[in-house]
């Protein structure tokens, strides 16, 4: 079996060689001699004993999981188990990579999205190819996009005689098979990264019951020309249930083949999934938001760059990452990460992107923010991988060196809060940790983890690590979450 070579932070590791079970307070002042051995004698070298005692009824083996708590405001951690273990953070890997880019590209960056023509423009008919050139923008949605159009249209153009171009040349990503990872390519979390990535790369399918025919309508939007749909869903009976949103979708080469339930109670509802290359996905949603504000168009897709003589009609400009992390972090966005991943080396190493650059950068910030990064593996930045690597130590002190930099709070308000919102929205909710904590969450099949930032019921400020590997992590294994998050909280 052939093995992909990853660059890794601090040394190259191939894929065989990593196993796979592995109240703002301020700071204090350094404390003096009898202060630091109040706060030894304080320290739990391990894992509390409750902890150790839920762990054994339970069946979780202890090499599985790894600990970081520790006061802002200490010496020394709380509690260490592990700590210097590396293994899986599933999503909560994306901590590293929205970090990395606030601190090498800043909150103010913005993308730039930008529309060229070749050749003449002349009483708002182009007789000629439009350009559409991304430079990465992770959150080119609906609504960004078709402020787009709309602006070209109040520049002056209405009808294209031409083609319309794709400029992808920003990134250098190699071929991507959307199956890869766990053989589900529809789903939106396997979307592949590009520079000019419209809506998250994903279709979107409006579904509606019709009680009077018995049956389920679904519309796509963009159009896919060509398309067959087959239509297996069928109509529920009773109150709409979270398995009516997950319908199943199989694509053959003759159909798409959308079978499942759906509720009259569940009204109109979008489910999004991938089914075309960015460059196809972008020409459909052009072709149609284009028409639907009166534009003419004819005209077929290329794939090209940006030549010598064509002309800058309008640039659009993204949010900023500042606010585009939010979306990452709370909501645990696969490619908006890992088109910001890519971002972070375009932007250091120079254009094109690719996976190495961003490596390299990343492993140089870590470097010189004096993080031991020795052994971590980072694939694509996102946690979407069976190879990246990281210890709870150092994500540890990621997040201490987080805390106490000015971008500390663009970085925290970007994860979910506890019983608040985003992944960790139903978490503690009727709980007194309902809204003490920002953390990341991360899961895989054999992986759980969640870090971030506590305020315990005393007012202290801890750093939390969990990561757990394990095939017990999806089961038992959130329920240790649990307990260890209520025990920190009480100290």
């Amino acid at each position: 079996m052939l093995k992909k070579l990853f660059i890794t932070i601090g040394l190259c590791v191939s894929l065989g060689d990593v196993s796979a079970a592995e109240s703002l307070l301020p700071v204090r002042p350094a404390p003096q001699p009898a202060e630091l051995t109040l706060i030894r004698h304080q320290q739990t070298a391990d894992l509390p004993a409750d902890i150790q005692a839920f762990m054994q009824q339970a069946k979780i083996p202890s090499e599985n999981l790894s600990v970081y708590i520790r006061d802002l405001n200490a010496n020394l951690p709380m509690v260490v188990h592990n700590d210097k273990v590396l293994r899986n953070p599933a999503s909560v890997m994306k901590l590293l990579t929205t970090w990395t880019a606030l601190k090498l590209l800043s909150p103010s960056y913005t993308w730039k999205t930008e529309a060229w023509t070749r050749g003449e423009l002349k009483d708002g008919i182009l007789n000629g190819d439009l350009i559409l050139k991304g430079y990465g923008d992770p959150f080119l949605t609906d609504e960004a996009f078709w402020q787009l159009l709309h602006d070209l249209q109040l520049k002056g153009l209405k009808e294209i005689r031409g083609q319309l171009v794709v400029d992808n040349s920003y990134f250098n990503i190699p071929d991507y098979d959307p199956a890869a990872f766990d053989n589900e390519p529809t789903r939106v979390y396997n979307a592949q990264p590009s520079a000019l990535m419209f809506n998250f790369q994903a279709n979107r399918f409006l579904l509606e019951a019709d009680q009077a025919t018995g049956k389920v309508a679904i519309a796509p939007f963009p159009l896919i020309p060509g398309l067959q749909l087959d239509n297996s869903m069928v109509l529920a009976k009773g109150g709409c249930r979270k398995g009516h949103y997950q319908p199943t979708f199989k694509q053959t080469e003759a159909a798409i083949k959308i079978s499942g339930a759906y509720a009259a109670d569940c009204g109109k509802n979008f489910v999004l999934r991938v089914l075309s290359t960015p460059e196809v996905h972008v020409f459909n949603a052009f072709r149609d938001v284009w028409q639907s504000q009166g534009g003419k168009f004819g005209g077929t897709l290329q794939s090209g760059q940006v030549r010598d003589g064509d002309v800058l009609l309008h640039t659009h400009e993204s949010r900023t990452l500042g606010e585009q992390i939010r979306f990452i972090n709370k909501w645990s966005n696969n490619v908006m990460t890992r088109n910001v991943f890519l971002t972070i080396g375009a932007k250091v190493l120079g254009a094109p992107a690719t996976l190495d650059k961003s490596r390299i950068a990343t492993a140089d910030m870590l470097k010189k923010a004096g993080i031991d990064y020795t052994g971590m593996v980072v694939e694509n930045g996102s946690g979407l991988s069976r190879s990246e690597r990281v210890s709870a130590r150092q994500l540890g002190a990621l997040l201490e060196m987080a805390w106490r930099d000015p971008y500390m709070p663009e970085f925290m308000a970007s994860l979910p809060l506890l019983g608040e919102d985003g992944t960790l929205a139903s978490r503690f909710k009727d709980d007194d940790l309902r809204g003490r904590s920002h953390l990341k969450t991360g899961t895989l099949n054999d992986a759980t983890a969640i870090a971030g930032y506590m305020l315990t019921r005393s007012g202290k400020r801890l750093v939390i690590v969990l990561l757990h590997n394990g095939r017990e992590a999806q089961g038992s294994g959130r329920r240790l979450q649990d307990a260890l998050l209520k025990w920190a909280f009480e100290q």
